[in-house]
């Protein structure tokens, strides 16, 4: 994620998104390809202009090679004009075309070019960064943010704890310079460092520290009138929450007393997630309701730890229904979401004892998973792998409903459908999933 936004210019219009004048666009940018003797500012603005036409093309995911050949053509007019002489705006320029450009390589998942763009772009922004320059020096720190999370992403945890350190460091410093701009940024870079240290396995008390210090930062923010930093700040609580219980499920404790006490707090904090999420979900935005809903999920499970079956029976309900219309959404990761509210709710039904409710679930499930597996998403055999597994277990569960409900003919149909899933899978995940074949085998050899 960039911390710049879109060079404002005449080409752009729109309230809540860019409406480019292509027309106007390329008639301005043919004029200054075809001036040899260009102004500094004619050479910014052509820079721009190829930067404008750039990301939009990647918005509307257009070509890949033209998208980044615009960027080579903004690289080129910046350097050449470096070349003759130093000008500060012309380094600041062609350090933001790298920048943008690391940001859409890393949108496309080309890792190691993104890395080599944040490089060149601070390589290139670091003159200005050593004159005191206080622009510069934001997006430098923003730049060591960008990078820190891909290096989080490829598994360069190190790497990525340099890069967020030194993030937060600057945007402190620069605090003095734009107070409200510097904390959200270091709230920011807070919540990555807390994702981190989750992901590289750190005592809970580092993770906890990191996200509390984001939650302070997101409210104090909020306290001056900037409510637009709601929806981070419950999100901040939801991953401390998470990061929390799954600490608490790796601990052992003196009883299961005081497990259920512990995970009871943490529900308290995510009531207060959920409501903050709920008042924002009211907008109608699928991404505010699609957070709301992973919320939701959130506490049916803890509600199934803590053995509060109708509880947890309740709260996957409420998801299904308030939700629904997440089936006509084509994106595989909302419909997985979805078929796994059904798989819960489940499971919360088996554990009240309502089989037949179980089972209804459980054929949901499996039609939502095999929908987004079918031809119509079109996905890839390796993004096929991904979900695959998951209707395994899918599967699984229907046949143990089957199999209490006496019907061991259509159980052993679903263990084979399990197996059979799992015979594809060997090539991506080889003996992974060996273990759960075992199992199932074993399943059926009970209800001989």
């Amino acid at each position: 994620m960039s911390i710049l936004i879109l060079p404002e210019n005449e080409y752009e219009a729109g309230d809540d998104q860019q409406n480019v004048d292509w027309e106007a666009l390329k008639s301005r940018v043919a004029e200054l390809e075809k001036n040899a003797a260009r102004t500094i500012e004619q050479t910014e603005e052509l820079s721009e202009l190829y930067c404008t036409w750039a990301i939009e093309l990647s918005e509307n995911n257009n070509s890949f090679n033209e998208i980044f050949a615009l960027f080579a053509k903004a690289e080129t007019v910046l350097q050449s004009t470096l070349a003759q002489g130093e000008d500060d705006e012309i380094r600041r320029q062609l350090g933001n075309v790298y920048l943008h450009r690391a940001v859409i390589y890393n949108d496309y998942e080309k890792f190691e070019l993104a890395l080599e763009s944040y490089a060149q772009a601070l390589e290139t922004l670091k003159p200005l960064e050593d004159k005191g320059d206080g622009e510069t020096k934001y997006d430098i720190a923003g730049i060591r943010l960008n990078r820190g999370i891909i290096y989080q992403d490829i598994g360069e945890f190190e790497k990525a704890k340099i890069d967020f350190d030194n993030s937060f460091t600057a945007f402190r410093a620069l605090e003095k310079i734009s107070d409200f701009d510097t904390r959200f940024y270091m709230a920011k870079v807070s919540v990555a460092q807390g994702n981190l240290f989750w992901d590289m396995d750190e005592p809970l008390d580092k993770v906890v520290d990191a996200y509390n210090r984001a939650m302070r930062l997101f409210v104090e923010l909020i306290d001056i009138g900037q409510m637009e930093h709601e929806r981070e700040l419950a999100n901040t609580l939801m991953l401390r929450c998470k990061a929390t219980y799954e600490n608490y499920i790796n601990c052992e404790f003196e009883s299961e007393t005081e497990r259920f006490n512990k995970v009871g707090d943490i529900l308290v904090d995510v009531e207060r997630g959920i409501e903050i999420l709920e008042k924002l979900a009211r907008s109608g935005n699928l991404e505010n309701r699609f957070e709301l809903f992973q919320a939701l999920m959130t506490e049916g499970t803890m509600f199934l730890d803590i053995d509060k079956k109708q509880e947890a029976y309740n709260v996957f309900d409420r998801s299904i229904h308030d939700f629904a219309d997440f089936i006509d959404i084509k994106d595989p990761v909302i419909l997985n979401s979805l078929a796994t509210a059904y798989e819960n709710r489940g499971v919360a039904a088996m554990n009240i004892g309502n089989l037949k409710d179980a089972l209804t679930n459980f054929d949901k499930t499996i039609e939502i998973k095999e929908k987004f597996l079918s031809k119509e998403f079109g996905l890839s055999k390796e993004e096929q792998s991904v979900f695959l597994p998951i209707l395994v277990t899918s599967y699984a569960n229907r046949a143990n409903v089957y199999a209490s409900l006496d019907n061991l003919e259509q159980a052993k149909k679903d263990v084979q459908h399990a197996i059979e899933i799992i015979y594809s899978l060997q090539e991506e995940l080889g003996d992974e999933l060996e273990e759960i074949k075992q199992l199932l085998e074993d399943l059926v050899q009970q209800w001989q």
